[in-house]
């Protein structure tokens, strides 16, 4: 199985980043959406918990009515009442907590799982085209002013540029190689990884 590549210029390179961010942004925003739309039903439960406090305050009413003869029944269908409306105030406090966390759960699961295998096929190349702009810049600063450095680059082109690459740098590439024209080549090799071609300074008397 291959491994995922990037495009070789650094314009490629930038329109995937480009694509990568704004489809992480389009599931970011997908997935507050969904946790905004799920969140609304804990107005459910805060009618549910206005309902259980009403039915409570029923229940005590009722329980400060005194008649005589038929004051202990009242008492007791009293209570009862307001302890159906507490356990209707609890039921709607907890389906409150439920709903805010379903929300949460389905906002991260709508934005985060779309990501994931893109992130997974996206970063190690990119993460990769970091280093090795890093350990370019390296051999660079190594190598400054060394006649070998270019011809190094060159033929590095050679073998990591596409075919239709390396026709847009020169008709004969072998030829260049054979014959010791580098410039042009290690020009290459160097925008492949996103540095600068002019970092190459010509000592004179270099073979161009």
């Amino acid at each position: 199985m291959s491994r995922p590549r990037l495009p070789s210029s650094t314009a490629g390179v930038l329109v995937v980043d480009l694509l990568v961010a704004l489809w992480a942004l389009l599931w970011i925003v997908v997935g507050v959406s969904v946790a905004a739309d799920v969140r609304e039903l804990t107005e459910l439960s805060t009618s549910l918990s206005t309902a259980g406090r009403a039915v409570e305050d029923s229940g005590r009413a009722l329980g400060a009515i005194d008649i005589p003869l038929i004051g202990g029944a009242l008492d007791s269908s009293a209570q009862q009442i307001q302890d159906a409306g507490r356990n209707v105030i609890e039921g709607g406090r907890s389906s409150r907590e439920t709903i805010e966390r379903l929300s949460l759960l389905l906002g991260l699961g709508v934005a985060v799982l779309p990501l994931v295998p893109v992130l997974a096929y996206y970063l190690p190349p990119r993460l990769g085209r970091a280093f090795e702009i890093r350990s370019v810049k390296q051999v660079l600063s190594a190598g400054a002013g060394d006649p070998l450095l270019e011809r190094f680059l060159a033929h590095r082109a050679a073998h990591q540029l596409s075919y239709r690459e390396l026709g847009r740098v020169s008709v004969s590439p072998w030829k260049d190689l054979e014959e010791g024209r580098f410039s042009d080549l290690a020009a290459a090799e160097l925008r492949r990884v996103g540095v600068p071609p002019d970092v190459l300074v010509a000592p004179a008397g270099r073979t161009r």
